[in-house]
């Protein structure tokens, strides 16, 4: 097994242009992609037909007290116009007994952007109910107790889950192209003979599968722990100290990966073909699993169906648990079950494929 495994990463360190690009290309997406919105805030652009300038400017004091997001004082023709034009997702009108937003396109950044004007909102209309039915003057809310509480991870604030997200599904969306175009060697290696070389030799076919596994289990492993070193050195988006759930997250999701190349191998024999179905396959599951958009946009049953049968998905989920909400492995036994599971049984049908293509080339 161990001379199989020395002799691919010799290989490898003989031509390790494959590897280097998609590590490359990982860098160069998240960066231009998520990393000039890591430590932004988030702008709403606010109105009103009904209220006074001084009223609305109370009301945008309010709601700046949060300095995660800004509130900035416009009219209706502005937004009305940028909406149109697809510049800004929506934008906060405001009444006199009431608020809604105008949408143009569904944006990730909305529902915290809700939550809080709901909660300022219902806190002023409570406090100054309070005030009308009592006929005295207006309530001042005074702070005996400050609690800070943390939730998760100091990483997860509002406008730091997009580029994480972005980080670790471009990270596992290009570790998937390295790992399947890298198996391509093993089809390359039955078509020149190589293999049943291999096969007369004193190694058992278990080693020799061993040896070839181990070693793309390990290329993707290390590619995506490299990637994450590089990014959150060169952007500064900290995916926090989590890191036995992270390991054992990543771990099953490059074993589902390398499973998935056996099975596409014993599917797809030609290494001419190979190079055609794996950036398919490798670009449907990230489109499909949640790496190039949240799944929350999605509303479509089939295709919410379908995102449960790839292991990016399941790899996005269980990274997020750990980065985003700081669980434990305990805590994410679904995610993980389901990576070992698909691994398992691709490992399986695979095998069983591969072992059937050999013995008809061999007849």
């Amino acid at each position: 097994m161990w001379t199989v495994f020395k002799l691919q990463w010799q290989r490898l360190f003989k031509k390790p242009l494959l590897v280097l690009l998609f590590l490359g290309l990982t860098v160069l997406f998240v960066y231009f992609m998520g990393g000039s919105q890591g430590n932004q805030q988030i702008t709403v652009r606010t109105f009103s037909q009904e209220l006074s300038s001084e009223e609305l400017d109370e009301w945008l004091a309010m709601l700046n007290e949060d300095e995660t997001f800004i509130f900035e004082e416009s009219d209706y023709e502005t937004v009305y116009e940028r909406i149109r034009m697809n510049k800004t997702a929506f934008a906060l009108e405001l009444n006199e007994d009431d608020y809604r937003f105008l949408v143009g396109r569904e944006n990730m950044e909305m529902s915290p952007i809700v939550q809080h004007v709901d909660q300022i909102f219902t806190r002023e209309k409570r406090l100054s109910a309070i005030a009308q039915t009592d006929g005295t003057d207006p309530v001042e809310v005074e702070t005996f107790i400050t609690l800070n509480t943390v939730t998760g991870n100091e990483a997860a604030s509002t406008n730091q889950v997009f580029p994480i997200m972005l980080l670790v599904g471009m990270t596992f969306y290009f570790s998937i192209f390295s790992i399947l175009l890298l198996m391509i060697n093993l089809v390359e290696e039955k078509k020149t003979g190589t293999w049943n070389r291999l096969i007369f030799s004193p190694l058992s076919k278990t080693t020799i599968y061993l040896g070839q596994l181990l070693h793309y289990f390990l290329v993707g492993l290390f590619q995506i722990g490299l990637a994450f070193v590089i990014l959150d050195a060169l952007l500064g988006i900290s995916l926090g100290n989590n890191y036995v759930a992270m390991l054992v997250v990543t771990v099953s999701f490059v074993f589902a990966i390398v499973s998935l190349g056996l099975l596409i191998i014993g599917l797809v024999s030609s290494p001419q073909q190979l190079q055609v179905v794996i950036p398919i396959v490798a670009t449907s599951m990230a489109m499909v699993g949640g790496a190039f958009w949240p799944l929350e946009v999605v509303s479509n049953p089939i295709l919410l169906f379908l995102a449960e049968l790839t292991p990016i998905k399941h790899g996005i989920q269980g990274m997020m648990g750990a980065v985003i909400q700081d669980r434990g492995v305990t805590e994410l036994l679904e995610p993980v079950s389901a990576l070992l599971l698909m691994g398992i049984l691709f490992m399986g049908i695979g095998l069983n494929l591969v072992e059937r293509v050999s013995e008809k080339s061999s007849i």
